[in-house]
């Protein structure tokens, strides 16, 4: 290496800026060691984005980086992921701005999980031993969070909850002496007269005693024509059993069920069941399904490129919405089993979807934009969905400024689709965050109403926090780019 190229790096590093600090536990002050740490430039800033471990100490330090705006994260094993300059867990991370050869040394204190922990007793206080009992999110249908096992003494815990609100319900067990049904905190059968549970990080909510309700349990059980993977769904949540001829869940409470079987080469059944009494003997009738097809054309009539977008599709089913998955198309088609689904299509930032039908979307209320989840049941044969796609969407820019006046980096700005429902959307409420300029942009929107939120006071919004901040209201246009400056959102 020349010794010009020495004193040119020479010369940079005394310039850069330095980031360095250490990771302790919140409660004890312990250090945190092999914790990560990453390191993103504000969009702006030259530097690299950068990754680290912190040492038996709980020190880290990252190499020299240019002067601008970085946002510090970390993350370890049974602790909350914190960002820097976080409020609380809901908030955002405010950026760390760094002048030439400026230092910046930071003291992250990171928060265990919060937990629930109780008993689970029978009529006479006795603990039910290895009882399994499940914390949901408080939503309806509710939504799995985590579930764990009774010890010995029914004793039991439940950990790495976020902080939130839930309900706890025990899972239905047949014991040798008897069942017991499922049975929601505190001695509840449904869930809307369920006890809710507030859970915090670095606390675990005790007394969470549950006694089951003893019952008779039902059996469920048969047998599929060939090998199949089969799921019994309820609006609790779903089981699913992989065989080769027969299958069998565990036993469950009186209800309604439904029941899907689906093998790797395309044959699938569906089929409802209201259980009352045991069934042991259900056939399972699986039939051959053809791929449906999906089209995309523009408004002009010419076929869109498929792989210039991305399909998304969601099951939905007793225990509500599936995890959506991205539908690869081949040969014009994509593979979905018999039964209701939600499709989306998220174009590149130069479309948007103008325009969607089905043929199994007859007799279906359609959503007020077709930019979002649209709802279709597949039959099994002859299925086919269309999008149409406008190559004139439209986007909104502006800055972000303090009271003062001054921009604002590296801040959150949140984007809501007033005019569609939230059940609908696909990418729920879009987020972009500012540059070293204070400057915001959001690209591809379709023509809509839509409210804007700029600010570090959350991590993620929903409409009740649009709401509750004020968010300021905007139409975006079709082929236009509104400029839209905003204030900083502060809760004083």
């Amino acid at each position: 290496m020349s010794k010009c190229l020495l004193l040119a790096l020479a010369a940079s590093a005394l310039h850069a800026a330095v980031i360095r600090g250490v990771v302790v536990e919140n409660q004890t002050g312990k250090p945190l060691a092999r914790t990560l740490v990453v390191m993103q430039p504000v969009a702006g800033t030259p530097g690299p984005a950068l990754s680290t471990r912190t040492n038996l100490y709980g020190a880290f330090e990252f190499p020299p980086v240019p002067a601008g705006g970085y946002l510090v994260s970390t993350s370890r094993g049974g602790f909350a992921p914190s960002q820097y300059g976080q409020k609380n867990f809901k908030s955002a991370g405010v950026p760390i701005l760094l002048e030439d050869a400026a230092a910046a040394f930071l003291d992250i204190r990171l928060k265990r999980f919060g937990a629930i922990g109780g008993t689970i007793e029978d009529e006479n206080l006795v603990g039910l031993p290895e009882h399994e009992v499940v914390a949901y999110h408080n939503t309806r249908p509710p939504k799995l969070a985590a579930r764990a096992k009774a010890d010995d003494r029914g004793v039991f815990r439940i950990s790495g909850l976020e902080p939130g609100i839930y309900v706890v319900r025990t899972v239905a067990r047949q014991y040798e002496e008897g069942g017991y049904l499922p049975t929601f905190f505190k001695e509840i059968a449904v869930v809307e007269q369920a006890q809710t549970v507030e859970v915090r990080l670095d606390e675990q909510t005790d007394n969470v005693n549950v006694k089951p309700f003893p019952g008779r349990l039902l059996n469920i059980a048969g047998r599929v024509s060939k090998p199949a993977t089969v799921t019994l769904v309820s609006d609790m949540g779903r089981e699913i059993v992989v065989t080769s001829d027969t299958f069998k869940f565990n036993p469950v409470a009186p209800g309604q069920y439904e029941l899907f079987a689906v093998t790797q080469d395309q044959w699938a059944a569906y089929q409802p069941l209201a259980m009352e009494l045991d069934q042991t003997d259900i056939r399972i009738t699986l039939r051959p399904y053809e791929p449906t097809g999906l089209t995309f054309r523009s408004t002009a009539g010419q076929l869109v490129d498929s792989t210039t977008v991305q399909v998304l599709a969601r099951r939905k089913d007793l225990a509500g919405d599936d995890d959506p998955k991205t539908l690869r198309p081949a040969g014009g088609g994509a593979v979905l089993t018999p039964g209701r689904w939600d499709v989306a299509l998220v174009p590149s930032p130069s479309w948007y979807v103008s325009g969607f039908f089905s043929t199994g979307s007859r007799g279906i209320t359609p959503p007020a934009r077709p930019d979002g989840w649209n709802e279709f049941v597949v039959g099994g044969r002859q299925d086919s969905v269309s999008f149409t796609l406008s190559p004139s969407p439209g986007a909104i820019h502006g800055t972000v400024s303090t009271s003062g006046h001054d921009p604002v980096a590296g801040v959150k700005v949140f984007l809501e689709a007033t005019d569609l429902d939230p059940r609908k959307r696909v990418l729920d409420i879009r987020t972009a965050r500012t540059d070293m300029r204070g400057q915001y942009q959001f690209v591809g929107l379709a023509p809509g109403s839509y409210r804007l939120l700029a600010t570090f006071e959350y991590q993620t919004a929903d409409s009740s926090v649009m709401e509750t901040a004020g968010a300021r209201g905007v139409k975006a246009e079709e082929a236009r780019d509104l400029q839209q400056d905003l204030d900083l959102y502060v809760i004083r």
